[in-house]
Parts: structure tokens; sequence; C-alpha cells
């Protein structure tokens, strides 16, 4: 397929529409909607459907519905051939196509849907794939395609939580979406009601009930885990996982959210690709190496450098996303090899580039854990200083529970005091 379609550009493709007729269009409307299913169900034929569509296309014609397969082609370049660069060519090439759509009368909210969500993320600023399913948000509505349009709104609000935004504001918007998104579309409501429970427990709200949207159906994440476990949604039952898992990071239970992701794992869906991914792979690797150290077993250790392998691989792509997260693994593995110089230089740099980005949450993680290390080598006064600051971090987030029980379990009211009296006697004596 690759080989076929490299021996014509975006403008050439663009002139096989001339000779589309409806017959070749409606099969690229069917292929497109198997391409879907083939994704709901994480079937391994998706790629063979995806080449098929795109060959079909290049001998047939170009369409809407064509202009997904390359965009799903371009994905699982990036994960089933492991090439980043051949990923990011098919994905500049999808969205070169979708801007010659949008010169004449094709509508492209489903395919640029799949290119800013699961797509071109990979390569630009979080903020600028917000943007992206803004506008697609926008674009869906003013089509009447209500279910796409819901699907980057609740696409839109996981991006808003990993980039780090406020949870206040973003439990807000989700809360004052939710009802609307039930109605129209209740597969994102479903993702959008464990989002929104992840984000209460982050900020301590135990009055909010996300669950009600769905109609007294399902329940509880209990009732939605079984409930998409008899359907066969696998997406669904590896989300539920993954929320376990990101859940007990941000809370401290490491032991917990490696058997969370041990169990996310072990969906197909795990490996498909999208936001959710970078994160998890991101703090199963924070996990594994304090659990190392934490003597719970050497295959730990092994298990976080692949971790930071995968993210040395991801850093070429987008430095914003990748590269205060590659740094804190860094540090985490020298804390691990007993390498101290390293491991502090590594964790402060890690805490500007989280800055630098923007990433006040990430930049309040890598307090935490360099916190644990010194604390660790016995470097009391440093390592209660880094818990204030994570503290500060994961107040200004607003998660107040992580700031709660970070204040509990590292008793810093009493740290606090003793900061203050030793900067105000240093003053004296000065």
């Amino acid at each position: 397929t690759e080989k076929e379609a490299s021996i014509c550009n975006v403008s050439q493709m663009f002139d096989y529409q001339r000779r589309l007729d409806s017959k070749s269009r409606n099969i690229l409307k069917l292929v497109d909607a198997i391409s879907a299913a083939c994704y709901q169900i994480a079937s391994p034929f998706l790629p063979l459907v995806a080449c098929a569509a795109v060959r079909y296309s290049l001998q047939n014609g170009v369409c809407e519905e064509s202009i997904s397969a390359f965009i799903i082609f371009a994905y699982f370049q990036m994960f089933l051939t492991q090439s980043l660069e051949s990923g990011r060519q098919w994905g500049n090439i999808a969205k070169s196509m979708l801007e010659e759509a949008a010169k004449g009368t094709v509508t492209t909210s489903a395919p640029r849907f799949l290119l800013f969500a699961f797509v071109n993320m990979w390569y630009v600023p979080l903020q600028e794939s917000i943007n992206h399913l803004q506008v697609t948000e926008d674009m869906s509505l003013k089509l009447g395609d209500t279910d796409r349009a819901y699907m980057a709104q609740s696409m839109k609000f996981r991006f808003l939580f990993f980039r780090g935004e406020k949870l206040s504001i973003l439990s807000h918007d989700i809360e004052t979406n939710l009802q609307s998104m039930a109605r129209f579309s209740i597969c994102c409501a479903k993702y959008c009601v464990l989002d929104k429970e992840m984000i209460d427990s982050l900020t301590g709200d135990k009055s909010s009930n996300p669950y009600g949207v769905l109609d007294g159906i399902i329940r509880n994440k209990q009732s939605l885990l079984a409930d998409a476990q008899s359907k066969m949604h696998f997406q669904i039952v590896e989300a539920v996982h993954l929320q376990n898992f990101f859940l007990s990071f941000w809370m401290g239970d490491y032991e917990e959210a490696a058997k969370a992701s041990d169990r996310a794992m072990s969906f197909p869906t795990s490996k498909m690709p999208k936001v959710q991914l970078i994160y998890h792979i991101f703090y199963r690797g924070v996990v594994m190496f304090h659990l190392y150290r934490e003597g719970k077993g050497e295959h730990w250790l092994k298990e976080g450098e692949k971790m930071q392998d995968q993210l040395e691989t991801w850093v070429k792509t987008s430095k914003p996303i990748f590269e205060n997260k590659l740094i804190l693994l860094e540090a985490e593995s020298y804390a691990s090899t007993c390498n101290v110089v390293a491991a502090k230089e590594s964790y402060e740099l890690s805490i500007k580039v989280a800055r630098d980005n923007g990433y006040i949450h990430e930049q309040g993680l890598a307090y935490e854990c360099m916190g644990k290390y010194l604390m660790s080598i016995v470097e009391i006064s440093e390592s209660e200083r880094c818990f204030l600051y994570a503290h500060k971090c994961y107040t200004q987030w607003g998660a107040m529970a992580k700031a709660s029980k970070l204040w509990k379990d590292w008793n810093l009211g009493l740290s606090k005091g003793r900061i203050e009296h030793s900067t105000i006697k240093h003053q004296r004596d000065e």
C-alpha cells in the first residue's frame, strides 16, 4: 500500500475525485463504517481494512470516507511498524488532504477528529491538539453531527486533564455538558463519567454523582464495567482499569496502581494510539522504579527501564509533551541505581521543564518524587521543602484531596514550622 501511494502526491489524489462514481463512494462509505466497528472492538483486522480502503481510493478516487483510511494507515505506521517518522509523514499527507477537501464541498468532521485526536497529537503541544478538537466540535455541531461533536468534546476534556487544566474549571465544564452528552452520545458520556469521577476524587468533591446522567441503568463503576464486559466494549473496559490506575497513582497507592496497570495492559486496546497511552507509560515508569526501591523485586527495575526506553523514542517527536516526563524517569532510574548527583540534577531539570511548559501537576509530581528520594537518603530538610512545593503545585492544580493526603502522609504542618523557624534563625545569624 505504501509503495502504491508513494507515486502520487496530494493534488493527484484529489484529481481522482473527479472520476469517483456513486458506487465507488458507497463502497468507501461501507469500508469506513467497517473501520469504525473494527476500532470499537480493537479488531486485529483494522490495519488490513485501512490498507484496502487506501488502495481502493488510489485506484478509484478519494472522498471524505477514504481520508479516514489514510489517517488510520498513519496511525498503524506509528505503532505496528514503530515508525514515528512514517506516521508523521502519513499524518501530514492526511492533513493536506483535509485542507484540500475543505476548499470544496466535502465535509471533514469525522477524519478531522481521527487526525487530531489520535495521530497529530503525538507531534504537537497538547494545547494545539485541544484547539483542533474545539474546531472539530464546532464544525460537527454546524453539520448536525452531534455524535462526532460530543466525541471531540469528550476527548478535549481528557486532553485538558492531562495538560493540567485547573480541576475546578474542568469539573464545572464537564458537569455542564454531561447531561446533553448522555442524551445524544451515551458512549462518550460513559468515558466522561469516568473522567469526572476521577476529577471528583482528586478534588475531594463527595457531593457529585456523575453516574446519575446514565438514567439509573449504570449506577457506579462496577456496573459500568459489567455492562461493558457483557457488550464486549473493550475500550470502555480498558478505560475503567486505566481510571483505577490513574487514581491509584495520584493518591500514592503504587501497588494497587501496578495491578490496575497490568489489567489495563492485558487488553489489545491498550496498544492503540491515544493520549491515555502516553500518561499510562509515564506514570507506570514512576510506579515501577518506586516499587523497585521499596524492595518489591528486581523485575520492577527492568520494567521501569522499558517505560523509560519508550519515552526516549517518543521524545524525538515532540519535546513539549515528552521532555519533562523522560527526564523524571531518568531521575527515577538514577535514584534506583544509587547515582545521587545525577538523580538530583535530573529531578531539578524535570521540575524546570514541567514549569516552563505549564504542567503544574507534573511539576508537583517531580517535586514529590524528589522529596521521596531525598527522604530515603536522609536529606530531611530538603525533602520537606520538596514536599511543601509539591503541595503548593497540587493546590494550584485544584487537587485538594491529593494535596491533603500529601500533607498528612509527610506531616507537613511540622515540616513547615521547622523550615520557617530555620529560615528565621538563619536570617538572625546573618
